[in-house]
């Protein structure tokens, strides 16, 4: 699961991606964003979608990076949105015309709760069985416990069901439905669907095909204009440099902490809520005394090394724009351009 975090992290390689400026990178995805925000104005305009999702498709082939590398830490957010935008699609947006309706389904309560008292013994059996120790031991059966949180989930609202329905005729009709799909519905899980997956590709490739000191440098050089306004720039581009860089050290120190717990004999991963939280306060404390302990020695290898925000700094990655970082950014705009007006 710690490898799967994709902040911070970076892919070496020589690739066309790898090559460009991180301030062409940065203007691109800026750009992106901005065309994406404009065509969420105009509904069932599809040009604009497709047109950013090639350009996506495009950078993971021009990047070299394995789609597999890729799929690692996309696969989640693609799960939550599918989710969490099924519940969108009776929403009504700008379109309220219904497209399709589910339901109603009459039954009678006895009927219901006779299904669900056969689903709540379902339920209540595989929580059990998430709970014997032997699921540590034989391999084949360790998915079972991924059963424990949605099955104790459902017994809770099966039991609900009962308590509410405690005073229905067993007689009387019970419907479910109707469920109405509109048209703004299915619009908006189609666009919140495609932004959200597009905008984390664009952002991977970003970060895995960039340095972070190449990155930072690249943000400064942008957000240079606003020293004249006596913001903090630089001081801002120190922090998230320093974030980023020290993202994949803390993540290391996690894991190297993981295992020396559990070569100690202490188990992250089962037994009840409260000895949870016992196992992981005694991973916690290490790890914040650790994280302490390596910012104190940044601040003092930064004063030997007399460092100072203060005056133009060297830059070690960034140069002047080449061809190839015009014809990218000529590309991105003409392309996302067309697809708006057409």
């Amino acid at each position: 699961m710690l490898k799967s975090i994709p902040v911070g992290v970076y892919f070496p390689g020589n690739s066309l991606i790898h090559r460009l400026q991180s301030r062409t990178k940065l203007l691109a995805l800026f750009w992106i964003v901005l065309s994406l925000t404009i065509a969420n104005q105009r509904e069932w305009h599809f040009a604009p979608y497709i047109a950013v999702a090639l350009l996506a498709g495009t950078g993971v082939v021009l990047s070299g990076i394995s789609p597999r590398e890729l799929w690692q830490r996309i696969w989640l957010l693609v799960v939550v949105t599918l989710i969490s935008g099924l519940f969108t699609l009776t929403s009504r947006g700008l379109d309220s015309r219904p497209l399709y309706t589910i339901g109603p389904l009459l039954t009678t309560f006895a009927l219901a709760r006779q299904v669900l008292f056969i689903a709540g013994l379902v339920f209540a059996l595989l929580f059990l069985i998430s709970l014997l120790p032997v699921l540590h031991i034989i391999k084949q059966w360790r998915w079972l416990k991924r059963l424990r949180f949605p099955s104790l989930l459902g017994e809770l609202a099966i039991l609900l069901f009962f308590w509410l329905t405690n005073n229905a005729a067993a007689s009387r009709p019970f419907a479910l439905g109707p469920l109405i799909i509109t048209y703004g519905g299915v619009w908006i899980l189609m666009i919140v669907f495609t932004v959200l997956l597009v905008l984390y590709t664009f952002s991977l490739l970003l970060t895995m095909t960039t340095m972070p000191v190449a990155l930072i440098e690249g943000l400064t050089m942008l957000l240079a204009p606003l020293r004249r306004l006596k913001l903090p720039v630089d001081d801002f581009a120190l922090m998230v440099l320093l974030a980023l860089r020290f993202i994949p050290t803390l993540l290391e120190e996690t894991e190297q902490l993981i295992k020396a717990q559990t070569s100690r004999g202490a188990d992250l991963s089962s037994g009840t809520l409260r000895e949870r939280f016992q196992s992981l306060s005694m991973l916690f404390v290490p790890l914040i005394h650790a994280t302490l302990r390596r910012a104190s020695d940044l601040a003092v290898a930064l004063e030997a090394r007399g460092y100072e925000i203060e005056g133009r700094q060297t830059l070690l990655h960034e140069t002047t724009l080449g061809k190839v970082d015009y014809i990218v950014l000529a590309v991105v705009v003409l392309v996302t351009g067309a697809a708006l007006i057409f």
